[in-house]
This record gives C-alpha cells, sequence and structure tokens, in this order.
C-alpha cells in the first residue's frame, strides 16, 4: 500500500556558531580565572568571610578560648576584652586582596601566619586560629562568579 509521504526539513539556525563556542569552553574558562573582574570579585567574597571569621571568633567551628592570662593581659593593655584576634584590631584593618597578573592575593599583616597555621611555628605556643579560608557558602558565592565570568568571557 502506498500511501502519500511528505517530509520537512529543519534548518537549524546558529549551530555552527554554538559548536565554535563549546569548543571555546577550555579557553573561557581558563580566561575566566584569570580575569581581574571574576578575581576580584572572588577576593571580595574571601575578605567578607575573613573579617566576618574574626568577628565572630572563628567560623564554621570557634576559635579555642584564650588563656586567663592573655584574657588579663588584653583587659590590662585595652582597657577590656576585645576578643580572640582582635586587640587595636590591627589585624582586622590589615586583610586585603590584591590581584595582579591574573593571580588574586589575600594579604594581611606578617603575624597572621602564626594564626592561621599551627604547623611550622618554633616558639608559638597557641592554637591554630585560622583566618582565610573558603567557607561552604563561600564556595556557592565563588561558584556564582565564576559562572557569571564565564558567561562574560563567552
Amino acid at each position: 500500500m502506498s500511501g502519500y509521504k511528505d517530509f520537512i526539513t529543519v534548518k537549524i539556525i546558529g549551530l555552527e556558531e554554538a559548536k565554535f563556542k563549546l569548543s571555546e569552553i577550555p579557553n573561557v574558562i581558563n580566561t575566566t580565572l584569570k580575569d581581574q573582574e571574576t578575581l576580584s570579585d572572588i577576593g571580595k567574597v574571601l575578605l567578607g568571610s575573613a573579617v566576618t571569621t574574626i568577628r565572630a571568633g572563628g567560623r564554621p567551628t570557634p576559635y579555642k578560648p584564650l588563656a586567663a592570662s592573655t584574657v588579663a593581659a588584653k583587659i590590662r593593655k585595652y582597657k577590656k576584652d576585645s576578643g580572640i584576634l582582635i586587640g587595636r584590631g590591627t589585624m582586622l584593618d590589615s586583610l586585603k586582596y590584591e590581584v595582579d597578573g591574573g593571580q588574586l592575593y589575600l594579604t594581611s599583616v606578617g603575624y597572621l601566619k602564626y594564626h592561621q597555621f599551627e604547623e611550622g611555628r618554633t616558639r608559638a605556643n597557641f592554637p591554630a586560629r585560622p583566618v582565610w579560608g573558603v567557607l561552604e557558602e563561600d564556595a556557592l558565592d565563588i561558584s556564582d562568579i565564576i559562572i557569571a565570568g564565564i558567561k562574560r568571557n563567552l
């Protein structure tokens, strides 16, 4: 039995352009991860997170409490217990970031390294109290920033 057959031709517009854009994804990702705007936005997230961490007395886990002698010394010096890692606010005020040559640098006063890391210290006898880090909520924000950067660089 023969019947009537017809067909439709569909022309997909933009397919070649889409293929090209998809092939460029690795380059776009690489460009985005070195992009001034993307790195600066990530720096803002990490800086805000570090400030919040200090003011909260540690995140996600609270810092170990100060020794009673340290609290007494802070009260003598500053007339109050200003909190862990906060005295005059020098460390807090020193937290910055900079973008240079496709790299993001987190900067602060030199002695922050003794609080950030416990290993490798020679004289310090206090627990590590990390300031810089990527928390779960930071990772979500950073993912959004990278995705926005990829879209911007496509």
